[in-house]
């Protein structure tokens, strides 16, 4: 009997072994389960990746300038937001989810009445009392809130199309002074086009 089911077990190695050469699964010296499961999940990805994460442009990153990372709380964030909303000379244009500084607020009502074209789109779900938009609309700074049914999520500045200021860094005193938030400065043309692009479908749908 034992000797039947060693030859049995045998016979079975032999066959999944030629089985699994035959379809490219077993490399000498690697664990065929783990190869198995790895192909499974990298398929189960590559498909639900294809079908919900198509990129409208791919912009390689070589030659783009990263000039400032910050993190909160308490990690300059909004002191860089505010200088660099200083420094604008054309344009400072904005998609925020939450914008409740008034410090941030006071710099682009300045940077408006310095003649420069300061845009801003609010998620409408966090529009309130305490938010910036009311002082910005009274101030003549031209702002809209979102049409997205569901969230509008960015945090992003585009200055004078040269620089994006983005990051989970929302403009508010609980994200500067509580939460672990970050926030990456960037200088490109390229990138900044980009997010142009995003701004200007959002902005012409906003109300």
């Amino acid at each position: 009997m034992k000797s039947n089911f060693k030859l049995i077990t045998a016979i079975l190695i032999i066959l999944i072994t030629g089985i699994l050469v035959g379809s490219g699964l077993y490399q000498l010296g690697v664990n065929t389960t783990t190869l198995i499961s790895t192909t499974t999940l990298t398929s189960v990805y590559t498909i639900t990746e294809t079908q919900t994460c198509q990129p409208t442009t791919t912009i390689p990153i070589k030659g783009k300038e990263v000039i400032g990372i910050y993190f909160s709380p308490k990690g300059g964030a909004a002191d860089q937001i505010i200088s660099w909303i200083s420094k604008a000379n054309f344009s400072v244009h904005i998609l925020i989810y939450s914008f409740t500084l008034d410090e941030v607020g006071d710099a682009l009502v300045l940077a408006k009445n310095n003649g420069v074209d300061v845009k801003v789109v609010f998620e409408k779900s966090q529009v309130s009392q305490y938010s910036e938009y009311f002082k910005l609309k009274n101030a003549g700074v031209e702002v809209r809130n979102d049409t997205n049914p569901d969230l509008m999520h960015d945090k992003v500045a585009i200055i004078d199309g040269y620089i994006v200021i983005t990051g989970s860094y929302n403009w508010s005193s609980s994200a500067e002074n509580s939460n672990n938030e970050n926030m990456v400065i960037i200088k490109s043309k390229e990138v900044a086009d980009e997010y142009e692009r995003a701004f200007q479908q959002i902005w012409v749908y906003g109300r």
